[in-house]
């Protein structure tokens, strides 16, 4: 009797949340599942501590959505929710637009304008707005969805490291990424990047599955998903596809050629070749690459140009007119896109240097800026100790970078968007660091062993 009556308290609690919030309720299903499976397959030690800190890093972020909540509420009506900024006020908006067009509630003509508008349409906004539509406004639970976003690619990088590189690296990468503040704060926000990693994640995941099977029956099934989230990726960021394909196909061919038997005829190969290309095409190669180059020059002073803490790649005369990136007649020298190229690369692992925060808000972000600068400083050495454990692993996110970070680098003027712009790649960054780090303590060790028995 008992019994049936602790499953009558749960199945009325049970609706009782589900008519809240129905999205929670599925987040919530979801999430146990994901717990469920996300240590199968691994050793039992192992498969608890992931249990912990998956389920700390979960708690620390249902905690903080319900700050938000709580912090907020007094401010609620039935027009905001009165806690959103920039592209999550702007990504909220237009799907609740959008649903009010689509279901016949009262709307203005902005509201149709709005909903239309070809600026800023990608797949996350389509997301967004059919959540709205099917469980109504979820301005908190959409929050907990991205969650599940984040924390399943990161387990999906976790098992992929894992395998690859051992155990202590694979958690040691893990422990960063769930409690780095900047990756925190946009794993809980309204914003696209925790499904941008999810696609990359599997892309990623499923490259090395399809190339490590032995037969296409066995790889068919990450490859159908790498696919499918692909032409997800395709509409979620601008040239998001584009570099996505390039990265990979970079690392395929850095696998290849270094770790090929036939390494040695391929790289002649691929010099007579580039020999070929460069002395039949060097006319029209040059403008191709001034010209992309031009074009990320101009979208860089449009970031400059625009409100916020700003720095600077080119020469100082590039910035006395401001003007948009579509009017502008910026054109470079050679000598002036060499010095802008390499301001860019520098400024990717150093801005902002400590002595150029500008507000209290900057300050707060000094401790996580100065792990960066460790960070960065592991990265070679875990690329090398990568290569010696894992070739295939190592090439692969090595060369999903690349692209990325590049495209990042050379387009961005603005400190806060570079910030949120470099988590792009920060999570492949970290574990390749991880590499390093447990590299050094090793070698470390082992130096103190050998100076003890001398």
């Amino acid at each position: 009797m008992w019994r049936l009556a602790a499953a009558v308290c749960l199945g009325i609690v049970a609706g009782a949340c589900y008519t809240l919030s129905p999205l929670t309720a599925w987040c919530t299903a979801l999430g146990v599942i994901v717990l469920t499976v996300a240590g199968r397959g691994l050793p039992s030690s192992e498969r608890y501590w992931l249990r912990v800190l998956l389920v700390v890093a979960l708690a620390a972020r249902l905690a903080a959505i319900g700050a938000i909540f709580v912090v907020n509420s007094p401010m609620h009506d039935d027009e905001s929710v009165a806690m959103l900024s920039g592209d999550e006020a702007y990504g909220l908006s237009r799907a609740l637009r959008t649903r009010d067009v689509r279901t016949g509630a009262p709307v203005t003509q902005y509201d149709y304008f709005v909903a239309y508008d070809e600026y800023g349409r990608n797949s996350y906004i389509t997301m967004l707005t059919a959540i709205q539509m099917l469980f109504g406004p979820t301005p908190y639970s959409m929050r907990l969805l991205n969650t599940l976003f984040f924390m399943t690619a990161v387990i999906l990088l976790f098992r992929l490291t894992r395998s690859a590189f051992g155990a202590l690296p694979a958690f040691g990468g893990l422990l960063v990424l769930l409690f780095l503040p900047t990756l925190f704060a946009w794993s809980i926000s309204l914003l696209k990047e925790p499904l941008y990693l999810l696609v990359t994640a599997v892309i990623l995941s499923g490259a090395v599955g399809v190339i490590r099977h032995a037969s296409w029956r066995a790889a068919a099934p990450q490859l159908v998903a790498a696919i499918v989230v692909l032409a997800v990726a395709r509409d979620l960021r601008p040239a998001a596809a584009t570099l996505i394909v390039a990265g990979l196909a970079a690392g395929v061919a850095g696998f290849a050629f270094f770790s090929s038997r036939f390494r040695y005829q391929f790289a002649v190969g691929v010099m007579v070749a580039l020999t070929i290309v460069i002395v039949t095409a060097r006319t029209s190669a040059q403008p191709l690459l001034e010209e992309a180059l031009d074009a990320a020059a101009k979208t860089h002073t449009g970031h400059v140009f625009t409100v916020g803490h700003a720095y600077k790649l080119l020469d100082d005369g590039f910035y006395f007119t401001p003007v948009t990136p579509l009017r502008s007649t910026l054109s470079l020298t050679t000598p002036e896109a060499a010095r802008y190229v390499l301001r860019s690369v520098v400024s990717f692992a150093t801005t902002p240097w400590p002595w150029q925060f500008a507000s209290t808000r900057e300050l707060l972000y000094l401790p996580e800026q100065v792990l960066w600068y460790v960070i960065v400083l592991l990265f070679p050495i875990g690329l090398v100790a990568g290569w010696h454990r894992d070739r295939l692993v190592t090439a692969l996110i090595a060369g999903y970078m690349l692209p990325t970070a590049a495209a990042i680098a050379l387009t961005n003027g603005n400190v806060g968007t570079l910030l949120r712009l470099r988590g792009i790649v920060i999570p492949y960054v970290v574990w390749l660091s991880a590499v390093g780090f447990f590299a050094v303590m090793q070698r470390m060790a082992a130096h103190r062993a050998t100076a003890a028995t001398v």
